[in-house]
């Protein structure tokens, strides 16, 4: 898991294995970031594996940056897109359809 804030950009690298045990780790990352208007990139191009506990943080996440103002950009991959259709969830439009 990776976080790197940036002056107009914070992007998140998401690990390929993107599951429970990693959760406490991923949410602790978030406590101290405040979006403020800056872009979101949300990378999942690494995932190789992801439970839905990751995407409800995922979908919590896009939901906090656009409440803060922030553009979203995605970078997806088989799982997110497996998951999402699985559960029905248009996933750009949790991103604002960006």
């Amino acid at each position: 898991m990776e976080v790197k804030e940036l002056k107009n950009k914070i992007k998140v690298t998401f690990p390929a294995e993107s599951e429970i045990f990693m959760a406490e780790e991923f949410l602790s990352l978030f406590g101290e970031i405040s979006f403020a208007g800056k872009e979101l990139e949300a990378d999942f191009s690494k995932v190789t594996s992801m439970d839905t506990v990751f995407l409800q943080i995922a979908l919590s996440l896009f939901k906090t940056a656009r409440a803060e103002g922030s553009k979203i950009t995605l970078k997806s991959c088989e799982q997110l897109d497996k998951l999402t259709d699985i559960y029905g969830l248009p996933i750009q439009d949790a991103v604002g359809g960006n």
